[in-house]
């Protein structure tokens, strides 16, 4: 039997699970605070521009991962396009940095919820929980599959947690609707634009989920639909949980605060916030379990790709182990990488420089989108989208990177 294939274990539930779990673990409990702290009570319509942004493109991404059923799926979806060694490499090292620099965002962000509990340094948990992940995905797709599937329940009761406890705050959204939708004024849009930029990344994940397609028992079905599932769930959740936070705390306290989700439901006893900081522990589990199984796929299909003649990574970046069915060379690299970030520089600063990154990417593959559309229109065994909406995708991916660029030239 040849071992340097990796395993079809990935169904559509585990897929949606899958999905769900790393956008969630990515950033509602992580970067609620600081989007509030921009944006105050405009902070649920940046996220609902969050969202177009995020779903034209992830539809991109679905149809693309239908088409090309590859790891490292940028990569082969820039050459499907361009045929340009030089592109696919680029993109593919884009997608790589972005995956370990977010997922250092995360761990950043883990050592608030922690420090609920115990009065640790943040470079001993920040050590400890990264490895203790980087262990879990060496040891097999399936088994952090599950394990991502068992958090992903936890964490989604986490929000439900929230919205059900504050679920009196939304009884004020009718009468606090003026101040919940932007006027004609810059200033408006200024805070709109940095939150909306900032809330782009509590959605970003469906990116990763590409990666896994050989992995998936029937990718071309079932990928798109795993894409489009998880980004309307989130999206209903997110904007609930914003309403609430708005309605809860002031943008100062909001800003201030390293547990934000465990801070809003603080009035109503010390039980809730505690409930919410264990499963804020918890939940932040998937964000960086999923990253490193795809920053490590990345690299091995990198690593193997031949298409030119020459590899676009180490080869040693390729090879699986036998036993366990992962890349574990490309696993320990991305540890090692997350580990160096994550104990030197800033939860907002990682997350902005994610941004920064995958907005270029997603620029790129919305463009590769069109060229692939164009050259086979109508591919046996794949739903095609619109042309429109990989359209869409480069308009809001281009438009939010160029607002965000003008929005700190003009600060």
């Amino acid at each position: 039997m040849q071992t340097n294939k990796l395993k079809k274990d990935l169904t559509l539930p585990l897929l949606i699970f899958y999905g769900v779990g790393t956008i969630l673990g990515l950033g509602i409990y992580v970067l609620i605070g600081k989007i509030g702290g921009e944006a105050g009570m405009l902070s649920p319509f940046a996220f609902l521009i969050a969202a177009i942004l995020a779903g034209f493109t992830g539809v991109s991404y679905g149809e693309l991962s239908a088409r090309i059923p590859k790891s490292a799926g940028e990569v082969n979806y820039m050459d499907a396009a361009f045929g340009k060694f030089t592109l696919s490499a680029l993109v593919g090292w884009l997608i790589v940095i972005s995956a370990i620099i977010s997922t250092s965002t995360v761990v950043n962000g883990y050592v608030g919820y922690v420090q609920i509990f115990v009065e640790w340094p943040s470079w001993q948990i920040i050590t400890l929980f990264t490895l203790i992940l980087g262990g879990v995905a060496i040891w097999g797709i399936k088994e952090s599959a599950l394990l991502i599937m068992v958090v992903t329940i936890v964490e989604v009761i986490g929000i439900v947690i929230v919205i059900v406890v504050g679920s009196d705050h939304l009884t004020s959204v009718p009468e606090k609707l003026p101040e919940l939708l932007p006027g004609f004024v810059f200033s408006d849009w200024q805070a709109i634009a940095a939150a909306a930029f900032l809330a782009f990344f509590a959605f970003i994940g469906f990116e990763d989920m590409v990666n896994v397609s050989e992995e998936a028992r029937n990718p071309q079905r079932d990928m798109p639909r795993a894409i489009i599932i998880s980004l309307v769930i989130l999206t209903v959740l997110y904007i609930l949980v914003a309403l609430i936070s708005v309605m809860a705390l002031s943008q100062e306290q909001l800003d201030q605060s390293e547990a934000p989700l465990a801070d809003i439901v603080a009035e109503y006893g010390d039980f809730y916030p505690e409930m919410v900081g264990l499963i804020g522990l918890v939940a932040i589990i998937n964000g960086v379990l999923v990253q490193i199984i795809m920053c490590s796929r990345v690299m091995y299909g990198m690593a193997r790709d031949t298409t030119y003649g020459k590899h676009m990574a180490p080869k040693i970046l390729g090879k699986v182990n036998p036993k366990t069915r992962t890349p574990i060379w490309g696993t320990l690299l991305t540890v090692c990488l997350v580990l160096l970030l994550a104990l030197n520089f800033e939860l907002e600063w990682l997350a902005r420089a994610t941004n920064y990154v995958l907005l270029v990417v997603f620029i790129m593959v919305n463009l590769a989108l069109i060229r692939v559309k164009r050259k086979d229109p109508k591919p046996n065994g794949v739903r095609v989208y619109p042309l429109l909406i990989p359209w869409l995708g480069f308009i809001f991916s281009l438009a939010v990177l160029i607002m965000e660029v003008l929005s700190n030239f003009i600060s």
